[in-house]
């Protein structure tokens, strides 16, 4: 049988405790909608890009994504409040104004150094996320859960250094993603080293 390109997602990951919080409302939300909704079982995380590449594709992409991410600044994330998409019912929770800018200049930094030839080669369906960085909750959720979800959760504020990138490949048993490679950001020459002051 022939062998199928795997998913790959790119992602910041916040802090453990922030994982907990985001876990503990998504279980409450479901607890109070009666049922199962997507991204119920996803652990909280940015999703940045999202690609498919065949296992032997995988090896030399890894390698540019860790020379790319190390070259990166690390930078802080607040995160303050909760929104949503209307169109597509995510439910999510939303880094300050100033933290999505950061996030959006690092994507971009890393769009610029990134070589266009190598993910043309060996990367298929390369899909930027990061327009908008945002934190879901649920997806596709009915417009009266999300009226429930604001009912449940009225505040929210946290705050981390991140200073890891996140590769994450999706695992068809379990239908979910599994993180595989923790990448550094070690600001070692592009733009984002001026720091934004986010607090």
């Amino acid at each position: 049988m022939k062998q199928k390109p795997v998913r790959y997602s790119i992602v910041i990951r916040p802090s453990k405790r922030i994982i907990n919080e985001v876990r503990e409302m998504k279980n409450a939300l479901r607890e109070a909608i009666g049922g199962l909704f997507n991204s119920v079982n996803s652990e909280a995380h940015i999703t940045l890009f999202e690609f498919h590449a065949y296992e032997a594709d995988f090896v030399p992409l890894l390698d540019e994504y860790k020379r790319v991410v190390e070259r990166l600044a690390p930078l802080d994330i607040k995160f303050d409040g909760f929104d949503h998409f209307p169109k597509n019912g995510a439910f999510y929770v939303k880094p300050t104004n100033l933290s999505a800018l950061a996030i959006i200049e690092r994507c971009q930094d890393f769009k610029r150094e990134i070589s266009s030839k190598l993910l043309k080669d060996r990367a298929e369906g390369w899909t930027e996320l990061f327009g908008k960085p945002h934190m879901s909750i649920g997806r596709k959720l009915l417009p009266e859960w999300i009226s429930v979800a604001y009912s449940l959760f009225t505040e929210f504020k946290a705050d981390f250094q991140c200073n890891i990138i996140t590769i994450r490949k999706f695992n068809e048993e379990r239908r979910q993603f599994d993180v595989i490679e923790e990448l550094p950001m070690l600001g070692k020459g592009l733009v984002s080293d001026k720091q934004l002051n986010l607090f």
